[in-house]
């Protein structure tokens, strides 16, 4: 009988930390820094920086400047990479979003995951059928983190790279590129 009670308490236990929802498991998301690559006929995103908001959380600052309008003769998508020990060894990561045509992305991606932005940045609001193409111009971002309920509990702790790449779809040239760097963790609640 006992043994019975032991093995449910123990699921219970398991269940408790591998669901986000019940709160015992924390997902944490300390930003490092942005690095331009190349794209300044693009982007200028000299003015943006990362900065401790408190003593346990970075954002992200600044002003950039999208120099063109941007639509379907471009593909943008995300990539990722894991560095498990920090020491700047990244090995590419399975997990992505998927370059698409620009205004795809900005429609499908974008659009889904636009309220993690909408409160601290002055991009534009995109409605259900899209924005297209994305207008160039001034774009500035105050105190942004980033929201770990949409990090999913099984991406594993280490030290992250995330590598935005916007190609030109008639040449497939990758005209811009850069790299944000995250340190990911978990806790228990």
């Amino acid at each position: 009988m006992s043994y019975v009670v032991q093995i449910s308490v123990t699921s219970i236990l398991l269940l408790c930390i591998l669901e986000p929802s019940v709160g015992l498991l924390k997902v944490i998301i300390d930003f490092d820094r942005w690095e331009m690559i190349n794209g300044t006929s693009v982007f200028s995103m000299d003015a943006v920086r990362v900065r401790k908001f408190n003593r346990t959380l970075s954002v992200l600052n600044g002003t950039g400047k999208l120099l063109i309008d941007l639509d379907d003769n471009y593909e943008y998508g995300f990539n990722f990479a894991r560095s498990a020990q920090g020491n700047n060894q990244y090995n590419a990561y399975p997990m992505k979003l998927a370059a698409r045509p620009f205004c795809e992305f900005v429609r499908t991606y974008y659009h889904e995951y636009q309220f993690l932005f909408l409160n601290h940045t002055n991009l534009p609001y995109v409605p259900a059928e899209g924005l297209c193409p994305f207008p160039k111009g001034d774009y500035w971002v105050k105190d942004l983190a980033v929201d770990s309920s949409v990090i999913p509990l099984v991406v594993p702790e280490g030290f992250w790279r995330v590598t935005p790449v916007l190609r030109e779809l008639a040449t497939g040239e990758v005209i811009a590129t850069g790299s944000f760097y995250a340190k990911l963790t978990k806790e228990l609640t």
